[in-house]
């Protein structure tokens, strides 16, 4: 287990330095307005259909989804999907998951049960995504493979609560490219004892701190993120000066501090 979240913290660090690079597109939308089908998953008569409002296939950070559920051609409507996955590295027994939404409810609007998953690490030809998929907990399709992207500039942080073990993953939303001055700032928090398995946090109390190292300057105006639903945690974020960003999060839950005392978590941002 300590080998494959040591993969994890690899591919973290791997996008954070992608994240880095000059050559990025400025868009702070995390969604988009058209879902594309990305997987289909099939048994006999049943078949698992998942699509993507954040683009034509899984990414590595987070992904806007929804599923479409056929049993004998015919869609449900009701109810709920589970969906579990889990990466299998070639060459011993590493294995590891990913945050998924808790229960994927069907939308009426969108015709889909909607959601998000969290893609920790793209595959490649050494290591693999499979997908378990489960309706209303009677009908199921397991271990069915899958592809994921790299995205260069999703963002995550790692961090370890030491009083207890248990590791923490905090997952930007936005900005996705920072801009000067005042930027919407959403996360999601997620609390797991193995790696294997998330829990969704909704009731975390989060104190961010921007700070620019080359000035020894702090931004005022900022907003801490709370909790508005489906996971997230919105904010505000203020780069008031171009430049290299640490956005520090201290994160109070279950009554305690369990961020580091006085080293919380930071993540980095670069603003033209």
């Amino acid at each position: 287990m300590e080998r494959s979240i040591k993969y994890i913290l690899f591919a973290v660090l791997a996008i954070y330095f992608y994240s880095c690079s000059d050559d990025i597109v400025n868009n702070n939308s995390t969604s988009y307005d058209t879902y594309v089908k990305v997987i289909s998953a099939e048994n006999g008569n049943l078949r698992f259909e998942m699509w993507s409002a954040s683009g034509d296939t899984l990414m590595t950070g987070y992904n806007k989804i929804g599923f479409k559920v056929f049993e004998n051609n015919q869609a449900k409507s009701s109810g709920y999907v589970k969906f579990f996955t889990k990466m299998y590295h070639t060459g011993g027994n590493d294995i590891h998951g990913t945050p998924v939404e808790p229960a994927y409810y069907y939308n009426s609007q969108m015709e889909m049960f909607t959601g998000y998953i969290i893609m920790l690490m793209p595959s490649d030809t050494t290591s693999s995504w499979y997908g378990f998929y489960n309706y209303n907990n009677q009908l199921y399709v397991d271990s069915v493979k899958y592809d994921v992207g790299w995205n260069r500039l999703a963002k995550f942080k790692i961090f370890v609560d030491l009083s207890t073990s248990l590791k923490y993953l905090i997952t930007v939303l936005q900005p996705i490219v920072p801009v000067r001055n005042m930027n919407n700032f959403q996360c999601t928090l997620h609390e797991s004892m193995d790696f294997i398995y998330f829990t969704q946090l909704n009731s975390a109390q989060m104190y961010i701190k921007p700070w620019l190292d080359s000035l020894e300057h702090a931004s005022g105006n900022n907003v801490n993120p709370v909790h508005i639903g489906g996971g997230i945690y919105e904010g505000k974020v203020n780069f008031d000066y171009a430049g290299l960003w640490n956005v520090y999060d201290s994160v109070y839950y279950n009554n305690k501090w369990i961020t580091p005392a006085g080293n919380p978590p930071s993540i980095v941002f670069i603003v033209p």
